[in-house]
């Protein structure tokens, strides 16, 4: 059985597909986690966090220990 002290010690971290229909169903996961009183951080790219903004500002407002982190893939370098 795991206490509540070690659920406040959890964190998530998502990376969905960069493709964009995974964004929404990983922020609604990323609640439900976040509701049961877990960190939780998604790893996006910067296009993705432009498309989405309003979605991500809204998932931010909820006051749910949710963090978005932008990080930008060399897709062309490679």
């Amino acid at each position: 059985m795991v206490s509540q002290s070690q659920i406040h010690e959890l964190h998530f971290i998502l990376v969905p597909l960069m493709a964009q229909s995974h964004l929404i169903p990983f922020t609604e996961m990323a609640k439900v986690l976040a509701d049961h009183g877990v960190k939780v951080t998604i790893i996006l790219t910067p296009l993705n966090a432009a498309r989405f903004n309003t979605f991500l500002e809204n998932a931010k407002a909820s006051s749910l220990n949710i963090e978005f982190l932008s990080l930008c893939f060399p897709g062309q370098e490679v």
